[in-house]
């Protein structure tokens, strides 16, 4: 459905973080229902509308985590989102607190995500940990510190990891949610 970032590598699939983040994008609609055929046909609409390989991770490309959304009129400064593949207009306001986990560069292209948690202390940047789940402050992986929870107490992973009970409380939370 797209072409990877990297090359293969001694003969295996490499991905890159917006390959991944791709990836994250359509399993998160074929599960929703979304069929392959909408998917390709949103995906070459963004390669052509974008000018980029990888457009669902663009800025003009978004996800509430159900419907596909591309941002038009952005020189208005309320921008006005249409769900592509009903090719129906959607209030922004409403869609926008959705879309918040995404950050992008100067150039509309995804540079990271911050994944919903209860305190949003979680991220995956490229630039950061090779794009492994993190506690943003100390850049410590959430896998790291949910194990470390597992074998004792929240109060030993803090003093341990100098960290504070919000960043293993959202290690935690992420790590659940991945293993579910």
């Amino acid at each position: 459905m797209w072409n990877g970032q990297l090359d293969p590598i001694e003969g295996s699939l490499a991905l890159g973080f917006l390959d991944l983040i791709e990836i994250r994008f359509v399993e998160s609609f074929l599960k929703a229902g979304v069929s392959w055929a909408t998917l390709r046909a949103a995906h070459e609409r963004g390669v052509k509308m974008f000018g980029c390989s990888h457009p669902f991770c663009t800025k003009g490309f978004a996800t509430d985590g159900r419907d596909i959304f591309v941002k038009l009129h952005k020189e208005t400064g309320e921008p006005t989102l249409l769900e592509i593949a009903r090719n129906q207009q959607v209030f922004s306001e409403i869609t926008t607190p959705f879309l918040k986990e995404l950050e992008f560069d100067e150039g509309d292209l995804l540079v990271r995500w911050r994944p919903q948690t209860t305190h949003n202390l979680i991220v995956l940047d490229p630039a950061r940990s090779f794009g492994r789940p993190i506690v943003s402050r100390p850049g410590i992986p959430t896998e790291v510190l949910n194990s470390a929870l597992k074998a004792s107490s929240i109060a030993d992973v803090c003093h341990w990891y100098e960290v504070e009970k919000a960043e293993v409380q959202d290690a935690a939370e992420f790590e659940q949610r991945l293993a579910a």
